[in-house]
Order: C-alpha cells, then structure tokens, then sequence
C-alpha cells in the first residue's frame, strides 16, 4: 500500500443551496499585519462542523474515489470516517492535540500514535490546529514571521520562510487562500493546494474544492476534494470503538 494512503487518512483527513461565490473585486495595498488580520477576520469560525467531502486519489499506481465524512470540535478533536463502494466504511481516524488513532477496516489494524507520527508524511512540523486550518482553510501561521508580501494580478502574494520551509501563499482580495505553496528543500518535499469554489455559508467563505498534490523525490501524488455538505453544530459525539481483535 502506498503510503500516502494513511497520510490521506491523517488529513481528511479532506447541499448548498443559495449560495453566493467568491467576489472578484480588486485587491488593495496593505501593510502585512493588516492583512494578516484582514485574512483571520475572514476565518470560517465554529465551536462544531459536521462536513462531508468527496475525495479522488492518485498516486499513479492506485486510482481510488472515496467519501470522507468529518467532524470537529473546534482546537480539540478531528473525526474522519471514509467509506467507499455501497458506504462500507474502510478507516475511521480520531485525532486530538497530542494522539493519532486509525482504525484501518481495510487491513484489520489499528494504530495508536502520539501527534508527531504525522509529521513523517508532511515536509514540517504540525500539530492539531494546522490540519483543521488544512481541512477547513483557515490562516495557517497565528503570527506574521518575516513574511513579505505584494499586489499580483488583483491577488496579494506572500512569501515566508520557516523552519526550513519555504511557503508561498496567493490570498484572493476577500482574504481567502486561493493557493498554499510549502516546500522542504533538504528532502525534497512539497505540497501546493488549489482553494476553488468558494461560497457564503453562513456568512463566512468556504471553498467546497480542494486540489492537492503532493510530490517527495519524484513521487506526484494528487487528490481533489469538493465538499458536498457542510453545517455548523452546537454539539457533536465522536463514536470510536476499537474492535477486539484489532487490540494488542
């Protein structure tokens, strides 16, 4: 199995009616804390988010689609179930701020790891609150580092350096990610992310298309993610039962 299968698992891992897309209206200059805070006043805030996504994977040798039902309670708990043909349910995954849990039907495994075990699959160092970012497409950094920015085709374009990782971010002029560039030179890792579709739920922008592609060493890795549902709760349960047979 690929093992960007159980990476796919880590972070998705990944109808609505009435609608309205993205505005198109120009950019204007800003200093790079206005924008910062103009880009996290724009955040899609929630206490619990109950979504459903449609993903498509390829890493050329498996050619999967799958459905991916999510929910999270906000900074503290993200619960993935992904099913397949006929909705059999082929993982469930839990993740809190220091545990990853997989329940892997597929395979008849269970895995339980503290939080770092993801970071062998993404050129960085993470943690609970990135891969939310990641799946709901909020501000990733909290704080402005030594980020540069300018005006480019009515869209701002920022550069930042961190940790080793190169990132480069196109931020639409409603403050919106439209594409999320890292990479990790050192060994050759990168991931770019496509934000599309976006529309009002709420009264806060989402994108309901994901294009992601992920490359290590020569390695092209693709996934699309559309949202298909997606609702704000005051409360969610978590259901996670370990089969017997899959515990040590």
């Amino acid at each position: 199995m690929s093992k960007y299968i159980p990476l796919l698992f880590l972070i998705f891992i990944f109808a609505c009616k009435g609608t309205k897309e993205i505005s198109s209206s120009s950019a204007n200059k800003l200093s790079s804390k206005q924008l910062h805070k103009q880009m996290q006043a724009a955040d899609f805030d929630f206490d619990y988010l109950q979504a459903k996504a449609r993903i498509k994977f390829d890493d050329g040798a498996i050619n999967q689609s799958f459905t991916a039902n999510i929910r999270i309670q906000n900074n503290e708990t993200i619960w993935m179930s992904l099913t397949g043909p006929f909705g059999i349910e082929g993982a469930r995954i839990l993740l809190s701020k220091n545990r990853v849990q997989i329940i892997d039907r597929l395979n008849g495994k269970y895995y339980d790891e503290k939080f770092g075990f993801i970071d062998n699959y993404l050129p960085f160092q993470t943690n609970l609150g990135f891969i939310q970012n990641l799946i709901v497409g909020n501000v990733f950094q909290e704080e402005i580092s030594k980020q540069k920015h300018e005006l480019m085709e009515d869209n701002y374009l920022i550069e930042d350096e961190f940790k080793g990782i190169q990132a480069k971010y196109t931020v639409s002029p409603s403050f919106k990610y439209r594409k999320v560039e890292m990479s990790e030179v050192l060994n050759e890792r990168n991931i770019e992310l496509d934000f599309n579709d976006y529309r009002f739920i709420e009264e806060k922008l989402f994108a309901m298309l994901r294009n992601i592609h992920f490359s290590e060493n020569g390695k092209d890795v693709f996934v699309e993610m559309n949202f298909t549902k997606l609702k704000k709760e005051s409360t969610l349960d978590f259901p996670f039962n370990v089969p017997d047979r899959m515990k040590n």
